[in-house]
């Protein structure tokens, strides 16, 4: 067993879990492993929304996590925002399935400068997990923010939208979250409220 517990909450949007598929819950159970072990490169998120749904302009999904000590001053809170970039890339060539004719994919990965902020993170878990002993152990939270993607206009409110998650290249996109554009950014509001 490993000498350092972290508690790993994965929060989609910041919010509750409403709209993860069952058959990602392995995932996302590792996802706290995945992502501060993974190379930041190959960090990706893929969103598949209504073909005529153009994001608003510089829009992209923020990786969100925090790190916090169980006991209070055990060691410094991380609390980052990391942005991500939209870039233009074949979904075959990343394993995802081609959409319908009506649908098509966003996908958005980590840019040089996130890269170095998650690299720094990984490094700084890295230490605490060494100090184990003397810290107490702590939590994290990740989270991927993606409502500032979604259009808010009513034509697009009962779309689906399907948010898919790759933390490695050799184990492949998963689902993340599945549901309405509507429920999207209900689910936003409702964290901002929080």
């Amino acid at each position: 067993m490993r000498k350092f517990y972290f508690l790993v909450i994965a929060i989609c949007f910041l919010v509750g879990c409403g709209g993860i598929p069952i058959r990602s819950l392995p995932k996302l159970m590792k996802l706290e492993n995945n992502l501060l072990t993974a190379n930041p490169a190959e960090f990706m998120v893929a969103i598949q929304v209504d073909n005529h749904m153009v994001p608003p302009p510089n829009t992209a999904p923020l990786l969100i996590l925090k790190i916090s000590p169980n006991k209070a001053g055990a060691f410094e809170v991380i609390e980052r925002k990391i942005p991500m970039h939209f870039i233009v890339v074949s979904a075959n060539a990343l394993g995802l399935k081609p959409p319908s004719l009506d649908r098509k994919w966003l996908i958005y990965n980590l840019p040089s400068e996130s890269q170095a902020d998650l690299l720094g993170i990984q490094n700084y878990f890295k230490a605490i997990q060494n100090k184990s002993p003397k810290n107490g152990g702590g939590k994290i939270a990740i989270g991927i923010a993606q409502e500032g993607v979604a259009v808010k206009n009513p034509v697009f409110a009962n779309t689906r939208w399907e948010s898919w998650l790759q933390t490695s290249g050799q184990e492949g996109f998963y689902e993340l979250w599945s549901g309405t554009v509507s429920e999207l950014l209900k689910q936003a509001e409702t964290a901002r409220q929080e």
